[in-house]
């Protein structure tokens, strides 16, 4: 084992041995389209070698368990799952893996036609940060937070019912601290991308790199402020509760 990461249900394994192996192609889940054709392959129940069709029925979408997991975001597909896909490829009509079969939804423990699939994207960035550090590094900002609420936006004269408000910093010494972010701002965007809620704030700041600078913006007093943040590395935090209460 190279190493893992919890927070995506992934590892990097590297395997000795004494010839040539034929390599899958990764492709990129982000050109991904709804309704395009997909065929998941496995072993379910122990049938080796299976295939399996569909399309991707969405994209980016969170399950239950996202708030224990908010790093995991996925492919959505109708094509069937059954215990046993676990681990196994998502693939595009080229045959490129484009996702890892993950999990199901269903009330029977067998495939009911929803099936979920963790995006390339995400497994590939994985793999480079392991293969580099030994470990996943995720930008850390440093504050609490809380989904902006139609309350929220009313209380604060806010456009619409989007974004992330600010309830403290973490320490005085934060990254956001030292930026001038305070309690009370509303996070809207950082680097340009609309931040929708909390969780998609904590996905979007883990993503990016350690020591970078997130150019973040946010409304304070009716005014929109823009600053520079540059980024800590986040700590393993798996015991926390719901992101909409803990620090980020």
């Amino acid at each position: 084992i190279v190493g893992q990461d919890s927070d995506t249900d992934l590892a990097v394994i590297k395997v000795d041995v004494h010839q040539s192996l034929p390599a899958a192609v990764m492709g990129n889940s982000d050109n991904l389209r709804v309704g395009e054709w997909v065929l998941a392959i496995g072993s379910p129940f122990g049938l080796d070698q299976t295939v399996t069709a569909g399309i991707i029925s969405a994209k980016d979408r969170v399950t239950e368990a996202g708030a224990l997991h908010p790093f995991q975001q996925f492919l959505q597909t109708d094509a069937a799952i059954n215990p046993g896909n676990s681990g196994g490829p998502l693939v595009n009509l080229a045959g490129e893996v484009v996702g890892i079969n993950t999990l199901i939804a269903t009330r029977t423990w067998v495939y009911n036609g929803i099936g979920f699939a963790l995006p390339s994207s995400t497994a590939v960035d994985i793999y480079n940060q392991l293969i580099q550090y030994g470990r996943v590094r995720r930008g850390f900002l440093g504050i609490t937070l809380q989904s902006v609420t139609p309350q929220i936006q009313r209380q604060f004269g806010l456009k619409d019912a989007e974004g992330v408000l600010v309830g403290d910093v973490t320490s005085k010494d934060s990254p956001a601290a030292r930026a001038g972010i305070r309690s009370e701002d509303v996070i809207v965007s950082i680097n340009g991308h609309k931040v929708k809620d909390a969780r998609d704030l904590i996905r979007t700041v883990g993503s990016l790199s350690v020591g970078s600078l997130a150019n973040v913006t946010f409304v304070r007093d009716g005014q929109s402020r823009t600053v520079s943040v540059r980024l800590e590395e986040r700590k393993d935090e798996s015991a926390d509760g719901p992101p909409d209460s803990n620090p980020r």
